[in-house]
């Protein structure tokens, strides 16, 4: 059965339900991409500098500018931080209802500030709700996902989020030619709101992850949702439900036997273990990379960096919607072959293409913006490789993952406004320097892990598996009996994992 669905180019979901499940959750990622680049819209909004009281380009209001930016990062690493607990401790389910409340908190802080220090504090509150979503969401997704369409699934968070950027841009681009006041920008930051709101109220109807429902000794419960989320027309029996089953309890079983349950437990060994602390250096490496790619830093001053290009009026605002525009089709991409041919070339691939735009972003800056050229010429070919740029790219380890990404930000973003106005284009050579010392790293590092379970990824690490997918499977189709416990209604029950259903 596995094999057979092997032969498509572009994996199919197991079933609309599993589909549709990771889709809605993927609204968080709306979420993060509209939070994360609101502040991009702002900068292009003369009547947001006049009533905070700022000076577009003094070297107080690029502090500002990178503070806001600086604070919102700074919540989302703790919102990560404090993520490592929650969602071991009530689950990935409840803890994204947490972060849509804290960030629907911070979103109503933001759109009614009346000064700089009010607007910061809701910046980091948002950060923090963000932070916690910002890595629930993928998680959830890869929990949900059958291992052939993983890439897919979790491909949809960057689908979301490149759509939410794109997004912000046509809102404030909008808002721009409303009459001149605090509309065209409270709007836009109300906007915030819409995402977080819906993704709370529909998350009632969504499943708790499998894998967290075993861990609680739901057993029943986690059955249930397997089987509705991996059930198929071609697979009357459930096969692959029962396979995957099969592996989540025994893997539990193990991690029970070996204290690894609980978030302490998983901090003391993800540090203890060297196969772990390489998994967490990876996890860290990867998203702290992607940043340093300068990704964040174009979109977050797209349009300081367009007026620097000779691009006036409101039309930075349109292009920073039409830039991010262009990442969804990208990320889709991804998400449709990415299983097919692996994340390792995805990866290196994207700091290629991502070098030669920097390479001539740093060129055009260098030759027309320093120089105060009126060469329309270059200085369109800089707001060119702006376009050209791609933005690419269990809970404790996740979380603590996408904390390097966080930190990558509030560095980056913090120094870009500044780093701009005293070093140029040498800020462009930095990111070339840092992209291309990523592209090694993954190279030489980072495994191919496409069409393997969560539970196979740890093999490549030498991790402790009780069993792979591959013997659950074998074991399911040849009706050896229970994996070292007892059966009871198609359930195959592991000793120690959910007790008696």
């Amino acid at each position: 059965m596995g094999n057979e669905r092997g032969k498509y180019v572009i994996p199919r979901p197991r079933n609309l339900y599993n589909f549709g499940v990771a889709l809605f959750v993927a609204v968080g990622s709306l979420c993060y991409g509209y939070a994360s680049s609101i502040s991009a819209a702002l900068i292009g909004q003369p009547s947001w500098y006049a009533y905070m009281g700022l000076t577009p380009g003094t070297p107080h209001t690029n502090a500002i500018l990178g503070a806001i930016n600086g604070t919102y990062a700074a919540g989302g690493a703790f919102g990560c931080v404090f993520n490592m607990w929650s969602s071991e401790k009530f689950g990935r389910k409840r803890s994204i209802q947490l972060g849509c409340c804290i960030s629907i908190v911070g979103a109503a802080i933001m759109t009614g500030s009346v000064n700089i220090p009010m607007f910061i504090v809701s910046r980091f509150i948002m950060g923090f709700g963000i932070g916690i979503l910002v890595t629930l969401v993928p998680l959830y997704q890869s929990e949900v996902s059958p291992a052939e369409s993983r890439g897919l699934m979790v491909g949809l968070h960057g689908v979301l989020i490149g759509f939410s950027y794109s997004l912000t841009g046509f809102i404030t681009y909008g808002c721009y030619f409303a009459p001149y006041g605090q509309f065209q920008w409270r709007f836009p930051l109300a906007i915030q709101l819409i995402p977080t709101s819906t993704l709370l109220l529909g998350s009632l109807w969504l499943p708790y992850s499998p894998r967290w429902l075993l861990t609680q000794n739901r057993t029943q419960e986690a059955w249930t949702t397997t089987r509705r989320l991996h059930a198929s027309a071609s697979d009357p029996e459930d096969a692959y439900a029962h396979a995957e089953f099969r592996q989540m309890q025994s893997q539990i079983a193990f991690e029970r036997t070996h204290n690894a349950v609980g978030t302490l437990a998983q901090a003391r060994l993800a540090f203890k273990q060297s196969s772990f602390r390489k998994r967490l250096g990876l996890g860290f490496l990867v998203q702290f990379g992607n940043q340093c790619t300068g990704a964040l830093v174009i979109n977050n001053y797209n349009a300081q960096l367009f007026a620097g290009l000779g691009v006036k009026g409101g039309t930075p605002l349109l292009l920073l919607g039409f830039f991010n525009l262009l990442t969804v089709p990208g990320n889709l991409f991804n998400g449709l072959f990415i299983d097919r041919f692996g994340r390792r070339r995805f990866v290196m691939t994207a700091c290629i293409g991502i070098i030669v735009c920097l390479c001539g972003e740093a060129a055009m800056t260098a030759q027309f913006v320093e120089k105060n050229s009126s060469n329309r010429v270059g200085l369109g070919f800089g707001v060119f490789f702006i376009f050209a740029f791609p933005m690419v790219i269990r809970s404790f380890g996740m979380s603590f993952s996408i904390m390097g990404q966080f930190v990558a930000t509030v560095i980056l973003l913090e120094a870009a406004p500044t780093a701009f106005q005293t070093i140029g284009y040498g800020f462009w050579i930095i990111l070339i320097c840092l992209t291309a010392i990523y592209g090694v790293l993954v190279y030489i590092f980072l495994p191919e892990t496409k069409g393997m379970t969560l539970e196979d990824i740890s093999v490549l690490f030498g991790d402790p598996v009780e069993i792979s997918f591959e013997q659950a499977m074998s074991k399911q189709q040849e009706g050896r009996g229970t994996v070292g416990g007892k059966k009871e209604d198609g359930i195959e029950l592991v000793e120690g994992v959910g007790g008696n259903v």
